[in-house]
């Protein structure tokens, strides 16, 4: 399958919807919820759901625990493909904790989005961070 279209390269999307939330571990939860009360107006199948909303709740998570000011996530469905960007903003409120060394318990979140993602694009700034991902093309029933 040929590569989704860039965010930035996207016209006229046929449904979008920007959440913005501090970038705080307690503020991930709802993160999740705004984006799948989103995705049922548009009518979104339910598996599709579930894959947009473990998505965001790791890029929510490594957001929130990366130590920026806010986070913002994006929702833009364009010909059929369901585009999520999580982008972190501002300077780091703290200092990097260090990682635990446990792989059970860190370390997964991006690899576990990049399994369920059509397209995956990191972007890496002066002031944070931006993830792009493409979820594949919504198959609607007839």
């Amino acid at each position: 399958m040929p590569p989704a279209t860039p965010p930035a390269a996207r016209t006229d999307p046929a449904h979008e919807a920007v959440i913005a939330l501090p970038a705080e571990v307690r503020w991930v939860p709802a993160a999740r919820r705004c984006i799948v009360a989103v995705l049922t107006q548009w009518r979104f199948p339910s598996a599709d759901r579930e894959s947009a909303e473990l998505i965001v709740g790791e890029l929510a998570a490594n957001a929130a625990e990366h130590g920026r000011h806010d986070m913002t996530v994006r929702l833009s469905l364009h010909k059929g493909v369901l585009w999520i960007s999580v982008t972190d903003s501002g300077v780091p409120a703290r200092p990097r904790r260090p990682r635990d060394a446990d792989p059970d318990e860190h370390g997964r979140g991006l690899s576990i989005v990049e399994l369920l993602a059509l397209e995956v694009r990191v972007h890496q700034g002066p002031l944070g961070r931006r993830v792009d991902v493409a979820l594949p093309p919504v198959i609607t029933e007839p």
